[in-house]
Order: structure tokens, then C-alpha cells, then sequence
């Protein structure tokens, strides 16, 4: 294991360090930085926008990835293998080529502006591009197989002896999926939202492709400081991102272990 794990301190352990030294040495030594980044009310907008995107994201793909992995989960394994690989298809693509799929799709001469108004629901183009939605889109697009992948995971080990006894005993199948199937895949319901929430707060190409700089979150916001090389203000609100992430995942290995995001394992 010492190979990698050379290239693990070299590569991820020393980086942030530096990061983490930067933010309380540059310009100064002290917490200046910090005191700086929560005194000036624009700051605290971009951490409330980051965490509102990433909330609805983690929500929607929720909502649209549960039903469609439930339904994979009940199918032969054969059959469940091809869905499951669909799934995954945009993940062969190049995240690029599908953001700027969605400036097409979604801006003022877009597919969706163009077939709303030939229609006549509109009489002016919607202002769908450059918004929180349309980086909100762009995320789902991206994460949405990572949530399929692991409520797949968490569903496809539940007995179906235990669903099969719920309905011997006389339940019907609403009440046997709302009673026995739903608490047991809940613990893929937290890793799935969780890993889905964590990468969404850290993402900087969709949101600085698909809103243009007018919406900024956590991400774009340290690309910018760095390039007008405020190094310090940059590390402050890199640190907290990564201290808010830390917490989150924390906080699930002691409900559920670690091993849940990927392999569904039994609460501790």
C-alpha cells in the first residue's frame, strides 16, 4: 500500500494543508480571512445559494431516482444489468458536451423557448439559461446515475422472503413497500443523498457553464478570488467548504458506516 499511499499524502494530504495554511498565514497571520468572508453579507449569499442548489438537486434526483431503482431492483438480474447500464450512459459523455447541450436546450432560442412559443403557451422567450434552475438541471443530469447506483445497491440485498411474509400475513402491496421495503432501503436513501450533496457542493463546471457567472456559488467564487490571486480569502472559503463536508460525512459513518455510500452496509 505504500505506493499509493505516497501519492494520496502528495496529492490530496499535502494540497490541503497548504490550503488550510494559506487561510489563516496570508496575508497575515491570523483568522482575518474568516472574519472577513461572514462580515460581508454577499458572501453569505453565495454559501446560501451553493447550499439551495445543492438541496434541490439532491431532492430531485431523489424523486426521480427512487421509483426507477425500485422498479430495476424487482426485474431479473439480466434485464436490471441493462437498465443499470442506460442509466450510467451519461457518464460516457463528456461533462462539456453535455452542458453545452443544455445552453441549447435551455436558452432563448432553445428547443424548450422555441416549442412553448410555436405552441402558443409564451409570446416571449423564458429566461431559462444563466439561473439557479438551469444549474440545478445540469446537476441532476450529472448525478442522477450516482443516486441510482446506490439506492440499486441498498434495494437489490432486501430479502424478498421478508416482502413475501408481509404479504402472507395479509398486507397488500402498497402497505408492504410502505412498511417493510421503505425502511429497509432508507440507509441507501441517506448515502445516496449524502454522497449526491457533498459532490454537489463542490461543483465549479456546471455552475460556471450554466449560469454564466450571474449566479455564483462556492465554487466559482474561489476560481475568481484566485484569479485575482487573494490566495487567503480563497483558502478561508475552500476550508469551509471542506470542514462542512467533513462534518456531513462524519456524522453518517456514525449513524451507518462508511461502507453504506457504496455497499449498503446494516446500521452500527
Amino acid at each position: 500500500m505504500l505506493p499509493a499511499t505516497l501519492v494520496l499524502l502528495v496529492g490530496f494530504v499535502y494540497p490541503v494543508f497548504l490550503i488550510l495554511l494559506k487561510s489563516v498565514t496570508t496575508p497575515d497571520l491570523g483568522f482575518q480571512n474568516y472574519v472577513a468572508l461572514w462580515s460581508v453579507p454577499g458572501n453569505i449569499l453565495i454559501i446560501r445559494k451553493t447550499f439551495s442548489v445543492a438541496f434541490w438537486t439532491t431532492l430531485i434526483c431523489l424523486i426521480v431516482a427512487y421509483p426507477f431503482a425500485f422498479y430495476i431492483s424487482t426485474l431479473p438480474v439480466r434485464t436490471a444489468r441493462i437498465f443499470l447500464f442506460l442509466s450510467m450512459a451519461p457518464l460516457f459523455t463528456a461533462i462539456l458536451a453535455r452542458l453545452y447541450a443544455w445552453t441549447v436546450i435551455l436558452g432563448r432560442r432553445g428547443v424548450i423557448n422555441e416549442a412553448l412559443m410555436s405552441l402558443g403557451f409564451i409570446d416571449h422567450p423564458l429566461s431559462l439559461l444563466f439561473t439557479p434552475l438551469a444549474v440545478t438541471i445540469g446537476m441532476v443530469h450529472v448525478l442522477l446515475p450516482y443516486m441510482i447506483l446506490v439506492l440499486y445497491s441498498v434495494m437489490i440485498k432486501i430479502d424478498p422472503a421478508m416482502l413475501e411474509a408481509s404479504r402472507t400475513l395479509g398486507a397488500g402491496s402498497a402497505q408492504t413497500f410502505r412498511r417493510v421495503f421503505l425502511p429497509l432501503s432508507m440507509r441507501g436513501v441517506y448515502a445516496g443523498c449524502l454522497l449526491v450533496f457533498i459532490v454537489a457542493l463542490g461543483f465549479f463546471i456546471t455552475p460556471a457553464v450554466l449560469a454564466g457567472g450571474e449566479h455564483l456559488t462556492v465554487s466559482v467564487y474561489i476560481e475568481q478570488q484566485i484569479m485575482v490571486l487573494r490566495w487567503g480569502t480563497a483558502s478561508a472559503m475552500a476550508a469551509i467548504l471542506l470542514a462542512v463536508t467533513v462534518v456531513m460525512f462524519l456524522m453518517f459513518d456514525r449513524l451507518f458506516g462508511a461502507q453504506t455510500l457504496m455497499t449498503g452496509g446494516l446500521r452500527k
